[in-house]
């Protein structure tokens, strides 16, 4: 777990006009912000790698961590219940939420660090697809829908009955809180947020984040480290992105690939805008090669201790059965022949 606090200066050596652009991305660099209380917000859009980024948060902050969701998979949380949540909390400096889309509230002497991932909106449709597949049912009738139907016919009941988990669903939940339909000035809207938050990026370059992350945010946490072990990962996916859409689109047909290319188009502009957002984020801070592969190897090593522990708690489960195997008493009515 690492220590929080405030560094500014030397995090900021790193290029003369960083203490600016943490500025802009709402992290403070001014006198008198050791009395402000310093907050990561992950806007946790379903799938868009949120899991893998919760299990960093989670590992870093420990019990100053925590999740801020409704009890309904479809309610969304208001900026008072994110009020009193911090409030009633005051040792909490890292949230996720499923349920909670900008605008972040004002609070005085709190500071909120507002970190988003992004991710192309065909894949994610089809990554959300095979996860209600393997989830067990639930309140939410998608989780069942997918169980039944096959890709091409769940997505055309979305089209049908939930167009709004299928037309600029990213753009819907930043600007909107998923409450309309975008037009395009909710798209310019959504476009001018990538460069207000502290931390951005999109699942297809998740290193590029997570390195621009770590260096915006240590200003405020200093030492947190965001490498990172794959979590809810579809089984049999393919590699890379390219390979993933033309599968789709086979599986799909061309009528209705076009069909859902048309309703997204807002947010295949954002994707690419905040992936091109993320690396001129990591280009001002001269990150290199070598930054890269230093991240890689921590997260060589993330894997092994997950794997480590995993195995461990395997062994324990095996042990705490065999033992109760063992303690059973034998029946008086078993005889030995």
């Amino acid at each position: 777990m690492i220590r929080t606090g405030i560094v500014y200066r030397s995090s900021l050596a790193v290029c003369a006009d960083a203490g600016h652009a943490l500025e802009q991305r709402g992290i403070p660099n001014s006198n008198g912000a050791e009395n402000m209380r310093h907050i990561i917000l992950h806007y946790h859009i379903l799938k868009n790698a949120g899991s893998t980024f919760v299990s960093t948060l989670r590992r870093n902050f420990g019990d100053n961590f925590a999740t801020f969701d409704s009890p309904r998979y479809d309610q969304l949380l208001r900026p008072q219940a994110l009020v009193e949540f911090v409030k009633e909390r005051p040792n909490i400096v890292a949230i996720s939420s499923h349920h909670f889309f900008p605008p972040v509230p004002e609070i005085e002497g709190i500071q909120f660090h507002e970190v988003l991932i992004l991710r192309n909106p065909l894949d994610r449709l089809r990554s959300m697809y095979d996860f209600f597949r393997r989830m067990e049912a639930t309140e939410n009738p998608l989780t069942v829908e997918a169980k039944r139907l096959t890709l091409p016919a769940f997505l055309e009941l979305l089209i049908q009955i939930r167009p709004n988990l299928i037309t600029n669903a990213q753009v819907n939940a930043i600007v909107n809180r998923g409450g309309r339909f975008p037009d395009q000035g909710d798209a310019d809207r959504a476009l001018r947020f990538l460069k207000s938050v502290a931390a951005v990026g999109v699942v297809e370059a998740f290193d590029v984040f997570a390195l621009s992350a770590e260096h915006s945010l240590r200003a405020v946490f200093p030492g947190c480290d965001f490498s990172y072990v794959p979590e809810n990962i579809s089984p049999r996916r393919k590699g890379d992105l390219q390979s993933r859409l033309r599968q789709l689109a086979n599986e799909c047909g061309q009528d209705l690939y076009q069909k859902i290319v048309s309703l997204n188009q807002y947010d295949t502009n954002l994707v690419e805008a905040a992936a091109a957002e993320s690396l001129r984020r990591s280009r001002e801070i001269a990150f290199s090669s070598f930054h890269v592969r230093e991240l890689r190897t921590r997260v060589i090593r993330q894997k092994l201790l997950s794997r480590i522990t995993n195995n461990q708690s395997r062994l324990q489960r095996l042990w705490k059965r065999a033992t109760r195997i063992i303690s059973k008493p034998v029946s008086s009515h078993t005889s030995i022949r």
